[in-house]
C-alpha cells in the first residue's frame, strides 16, 4: 500500500468516525432507545403513541390501528403519510425503513430472526442524549487492516446465538460460512452472521472490558467480491454495538470463536457521558 492510500484510508477512517457519532445521537440513533414492547396476538396500546398495535399469524410485521391524531408512517425516504385507519407495517428493513411517528417519538417493528415480534420506542428527548458526550477511538492503524478469507458453506447455516438479554439467548443468525484469518501471530476461524447484504463480526479481544467496551465490539464488512473469498477485516472501524448507547437494545454476544487472544487496539473504545 502506497502512502497516498494510506493517507486516503485514513482520510475516510475519520469521516466515518464523525458519521458514527452523528447517527448514534440522531433522532433515531442508538441513544433515543427508551422502551420496547413486544408485540401479541390481542390489540395493546402502543405506549406513547395514539395506536394500538398487534400481530397476525404468518405476517412478517405488525398491524397497527390510530386511537387519535397525529399517527405518521414513512414507508419511503420521501417521507412520511398520516395512518388514519388500520395499516400493516412491515419489520424493518435494511433500509431503515419502515417508520412510525408520533410527536417527538418515533417506532420500528424488529425481530431478530422472524420468530417474534417487539416495537422499538425512540424519544427524542431521551436522557441519554442529553448525557452523551463522544466516543473515544484508539489511533488509526493500518496494520489492523487484516486480510482474511471466508471459507463459505454449501448453504447458509442458522445458528442459535447468545444475546445480551438472556431472554433472546437461541435465537438464531444466518452465518455463511468460516472466516479464516491471521490476528496478532495466530490463527483464528471467525463466525459472522449476514446483515443487510453485509456480514457482521462479533468479537472480544483482550481490552474487551479493560479499554474498550464490553463484553465486546462489532465489525461490519461486504462480503468477497469474488469466488476466491478473499476479504479484509478493517478493526479501525470496530464499533461499539447499539446496548453500549442504550440499555434497551438486546445484542448478540461474542462465541468462544470469535474471542481473539491479543489487544485489538483500533476502533472505538468507550461512550463517553457528561458527568
Amino acid at each position: 500500500m502506497t502512502d497516498t492510500e494510506r493517507a486516503e484510508d485514513r482520510d475516510a477512517w475519520i469521516e466515518w468516525v464523525e458519521g458514527r457519532e452523528r447517527a448514534v445521537a440522531g433522532p433515531i440513533g442508538n441513544l433515543a432507545l427508551v422502551a420496547f414492547q413486544p408485540i401479541g396476538a390481542a390489540p395493546a396500546d402502543l405506549q406513547g403513541f395514539p395506536a394500538q398495535v398487534w400481530r397476525e399469524p404468518g405476517e412478517a410485521g405488525a398491524r397497527v390501528r390510530p386511537t387519535g391524531q397525529g399517527l405518521e408512517l414513512a414507508t419511503e425516504p420521501a417521507g412520511w403519510e398520516p395512518v388514519s385507519e388500520e395499516t400493516f407495517v412491515a419489520r424493518l428493513g435494511a433500509d431503515g425503513l419502515p417508520l412510525l411517528r408520533a410527536g417527538g417519538r418515533t417506532a420500528d417493528v424488529f425481530s431478530l430472526d422472524g420468530s417474534d415480534y417487539e416495537i422499538r420506542l425512540y424519544d427524542e428527548a431521551s436522557p441519554k442524549l442529553a448525557a452523551f458526550a463522544g466516543i473515544s477511538v484508539y489511533d488509526y492503524d493500518p496494520a489492523w487492516r487484516v486480510s482474511a478469507r471466508l471459507e463459505a458453506y454449501d448453504a447458509n447455516s442458522q445458528v442459535p446465538w447468545e444475546f445480551t438479554r438472556s431472554t433472546d439467548t437461541g435465537h438464531t443468525k444466518t452465518v455463511p460460512g468460516v472466516i479464516v484469518a491471521e490476528i496478532a501471530g495466530r490463527g483464528y476461524e471467525l463466525t459472522a452472521f449476514a446483515d443487510g447484504g453485509q456480514l457482521v463480526l462479533v468479537f472480544a479481544d483482550e481490552t474487551s472490558g479493560r479499554e474498550s467496551y464490553a463484553p465486546g465490539r462489532f465489525l461490519r464488512f461486504d462480503p468477497p467480491a469474488n469466488d476466491s473469498g478473499e476479504l479484509v477485516l478493517d478493526f479501525n472501524r470496530a464499533f461499539i454495538p447499539p446496548c453500549g448507547f442504550s440499555d434497551f437494545y438486546s445484542c448478540p454476544i461474542p462465541p468462544a470463536q470469535n474471542r481473539i487472544a491479543a489487544p485489538v487496539r483500533a476502533g472505538e473504545q468507550r461512550v463517553l457521558w457528561r458527568d
